[in-house]
């Protein structure tokens, strides 16, 4: 699939549909005034696969999740590192990130790429090392269990996935939102089947508890070809844009945490982790790219959304530190989509420029 770099767009942009407020903004008081009426509490790790306030909607881990940078992803690993290389990924949830990955980087099991999978959550790392995953219709993966006919992508991905996979019979504990998935079950085209990856090459995946924060103590001795840390930065910068509302402690920890300074340490770190040409690979959602101020923010980087009454940063701190003295380079993009800004390209694979 050939790799198609587009124009970023900035943030800026938006700032005609805002009024710049900056006189109020380091008053606590007024920043946390719409919000401080709920009693609601930020949503805690309880499943993998679970639905929000909306019937059906979907959110969590899925296999093949923003397909075009996976595919466009194994092909430049292969490219720059055709030996071989490890590969590490953080925010891995169940590891079915990592599984979608292996499958495209190398479906014959030659041993030429290891992946360390790393998440924070104790739950998250005991379901990797149960090694069984559900897929059910109405979820991103579906194509994978879908008996009607496939597109060409489609079908070799399956065939890619199926040569890695076997399916199981359903186990004796559950690994979604019980609540949900006894919903769905009572549906009469509801489909449900669940999969392990194979004997063979299970030993070519490791899952632990780790930190990207920590990520240089991590195996110390080894450099790697890839770094993933895919739509889990606002989970270390307490970056909660467009959320409706939030309970009090959220709302301090998004003013008090310097988002800016956690990104740079985590840049500089996953630079220094890699090998020269190494990629760094982050997600396409708009709480990785767009970002909420903090009391740390310069004044004239904060603007007013008078639409999502947000405070936001004009620049993304993101952006910026990837950008810093000329570390990463961009090599891929992909499309962010909001319902509060609209669409926008960001680029999701930066690669290490060796100085």
């Amino acid at each position: 699939m050939k790799i198609i770099p587009i124009k970023f767009h900035s943030y800026s942009s938006h700032e005609n549909k805002s009024q710049k407020r900056n006189a109020n903004f380091n008053d606590k008081s007024s920043f946390c005034k719409k919000f401080t009426l709920s009693n609601f509490q930020a949503p805690n790790f309880t499943s993998l696969k679970t639905t929000s306030e909306n019937e059906h909607k979907y959110l969590g881990t899925a296999f093949y999740r923003d397909l075009n940078t996976l595919i466009n992803v194994s092909d430049l690993i292969r490219q720059e590192f055709p030996n071989g290389t490890d590969i590490m990924d953080f925010a891995c949830s169940n590891g079915e990130e990592a599984i979608s990955l292996y499958s495209l980087i190398n479906d014959k099991n030659n041993c030429k790429y290891k992946i360390h999978c790393y998440d924070t959550s104790d739950k998250a790392i005991k379901l990797a090392k149960l090694n069984v995953h559900s897929i059910f219709n109405g979820t991103p993966d579906e194509f994978l269990i879908d008996k009607k006919p496939l597109n060409e992508i489609y079908k070799n991905i399956a065939r890619c996935f199926n040569e890695l996979m076997e399916e199981v019979t359903p186990p004796n504990f559950e690994i979604n939102d019980k609540d949900f998935i006894d919903l769905r079950r009572k549906e009469d085209d509801f489909i449900e089947k669940y999969f392990k990856v194979k004997d063979e090459y299970f030993s070519n995946f490791e899952f632990k508890k780790g930190d990207i924060r920590d990520i240089l103590n991590i195996q110390p001795e080894k450099k790697v070809g890839a770094v993933f840390f895919r739509n889990a930065f606002y989970h270390i910068t307490n970056n909660h844009t467009f959320e409706r509302v939030y309970d009090k402690k959220t709302l301090d920890k998004i003013l008090e945490t310097n988002k800016e300074e956690v990104i740079q340490d985590v840049v500089d770190k996953v630079y220094e982790k890699l090998l020269p040409g190494g990629f760094f690979v982050l997600g396409d959602d708009e709480k990785e790219h767009i970002y909420q101020a903090d009391k740390y923010t310069p004044n004239d980087e904060i603007y007013f959304d008078d639409i999502t009454d947000e405070y936001l940063r004009i620049k993304s701190p993101l952006l910026k530190a990837l950008k810093k003295d000329g570390k990463f380079k961009p090599v891929l993009s992909s499309k962010c989509k909001t319902m509060a800004m609209g669409d926008f390209t960001v680029y999701t694979v930066w690669q290490k420029v060796e100085k």
